[in-house]
């Protein structure tokens, strides 16, 4: 009888971290189509979602080819942000040379905003991929870098000299202890970062551009064709969520271990 129940239990929290957050989001649109409906707010103003999810599917041609620009250029910046910040922050958690020379440094670039940086990149690199790329780069790099700093430095001391008890390289022990442990670590960074990247490319695109989901937003607001407007918002959105789901799925093929942990601190929270 327990062994029946088993899979049932096991199954119940990937249900309800899927369940429940369309349960959220289903009211959350019902919700503002009341309110619209009640208050009589005109669509120029607040287009409800009766009115703008309908055009995801109408204006399906039309979003699309900017959808696959932005999608491009967010996996580009993503990318290039995030490779060398990991193992960057492995060099810099294990040299306190490079935390006192270098850290400092890469804190002064996390510190100049980065969409200021945009007709400056315009001027040097003109008004292709390549300024926006390089914005959502310099935006996502920060966070898994410090990540993974704290990744590599989390591993136990102890481990250190039960490996070299036992006669393990520096290098097995890099790849059995330390980058197990700092796994944890390194894809919190990368969800983070996965919605930043989302966010700095169709912000970039109000800038110099002619193409993306940045540049359908600028040219259906000043339309005043919000309901456009609104779709291509939750495209966008769509296009966040899925990035940081492919993330997700990388951590549970590439590091298991890392979901128990999140189901236990789940189950804490829940208690």
């Amino acid at each position: 009888m327990s062994q029946a129940t088993l899979p049932q239990r096991n199954l119940w929290p990937t249900v309800r971290r899927v369940l429940l957050p369309l349960i959220w989001f289903a009211g959350f649109l019902l919700l503002w189509q009341a309110i619209v409906d009640i208050a009589h707010i005109p669509e120029l103003i607040l287009p409800a979602p009766s009115a703008f999810l309908p055009r995801i599917v109408s204006s399906f041609d039309r979003i699309w080819p900017q959808a696959v620009d932005s999608t491009e250029l967010i996996l580009a910046g993503f990318l290039i942000g995030a490779l060398p910040a990991i193992p960057l922050g492995f060099l810099i958690a294990t040299y306190t040379s490079l935390e006192r020379t270098l850290y400092p440094f890469l804190v002064f670039l996390n510190v100049v905003p980065k969409v200021a940086l945009i007709p400056v990149l315009l001027v040097w690199f003109g008004f292709g991929g390549a300024p926006k790329i390089i914005v959502a780069a310099l935006l996502v790099f920060f966070p898994v870098l410090v990540d993974s700093i704290s990744g590599f430095r989390a591993t136990d001391r102890r481990l250190f000299y039960l490996s070299r008890s036992m006669g393990a390289s520096e290098l097995q022990t890099l790849i059995y202890i330390r980058i197990p442990a700092a796994m944890h670590f390194i894809f919190s960074g990368l969800k983070i970062s996965a919605v930043l990247a989302v966010t700095v490319v169709i912000v970039t695109e109000f800038v110099g551009s002619n193409a993306g989901l940045g540049y359908l937003i600028l040219r259906s607001t000043s339309n005043h064709d919000l309901a456009m407007t609104f779709a291509t918002l939750f495209v966008a959105a769509a296009i966040g969520l899925a990035l940081s789901f492919l993330v997700g799925s990388f951590e549970r093929v590439l590091a298991p271990w890392t979901v128990h942990i999140n189901q236990k601190r789940e189950s804490k929270g829940g208690n």
